[in-house]
């Protein structure tokens, strides 16, 4: 005669039965899950928003020397050097000079003249024979100017730069007195015999300081 099992062997039955279904539920799920997620993950990206049309928005750059705004592609305007202007007269030295300081009787002195831009920046100026003065004194007496008799002036613009000389050629004076009413007629010669003399340069209204000599 079989024996019946006691209540407590009936719920210990239960309870494991019970157990095995979670796990079983359980492991079930899990499956699942694994293979939504591997579906999931093969699936493409979503497309990005398509960008606007007109592009991104640039900042506009700015040029170091003007500090105006360019925008990208726009290249700045070439700078033209600026022409160079005429000299001013404060900035113009004038130097006469001659080729000795004491002549023979028979020798003719040389005379000629050096300008010097003393200014910052270089700049034109007329050394032409239009605007040429060569001025021969004794004491308070005008021996002899090279306009009295001038043929054919003409206007020579140079560019001087800052510290730089312009050296004039050299003209000859013959030793004689002028008036614009000799220019034609016989010209008595200047005095020798140890007799001092001084020549002064104007040039395009800039003036040396006087250079003294000797007629022996």
């Amino acid at each position: 005669m079989s024996t019946k099992p006691s209540p407590a062997v009936y719920r210990r039955r239960r309870i494991v039965a019970l157990l095995l279904l979670v796990a079983v539920i359980a492991l079930i799920w899990w499956g699942v899950s694994a293979i939504i997620g591997l579906i999931a993950a093969g699936k493409p990206d979503a497309a990005p928003a398509p960008s606007s049309p007109a592009g991104p928005a640039t900042t506009p750059a700015t040029t170091a020397e003007s500090g105006e705004a360019t925008t990208p592609g726009d290249t700045p305007a070439p700078q033209t050097p600026a022409e160079p202007q005429p000299c001013k007269p404060e900035d113009i030295t004038v130097t006469a000079a001659t080729d000795a300081r004491s002549y023979g009787p028979d020798a003719r002195p040389k005379l000629s003249f050096s300008i010097e831009n003393t200014g910052a920046n270089k700049c034109t100026f007329n050394v032409g024979t239009a605007v040429q003065q060569f001025r021969i004194t004794s004491g308070s007496d005008q021996i002899w100017a090279s306009t009295d008799c001038q043929k054919n002036p003409e206007n020579q613009q140079v560019l001087l730069e800052p510290g730089r000389k312009f050296e004039s050629p050299q003209l000859e004076w013959v030793r004689e007195r002028s008036t614009p009413d000799t220019c034609e007629a016989e010209r008595p010669a200047a005095v020798g015999g140890d007799s001092y003399y001084h020549l002064k340069v104007t040039v395009n209204g800039a003036e040396s300081e006087p250079v003294m000599f000797v007629l022996e």
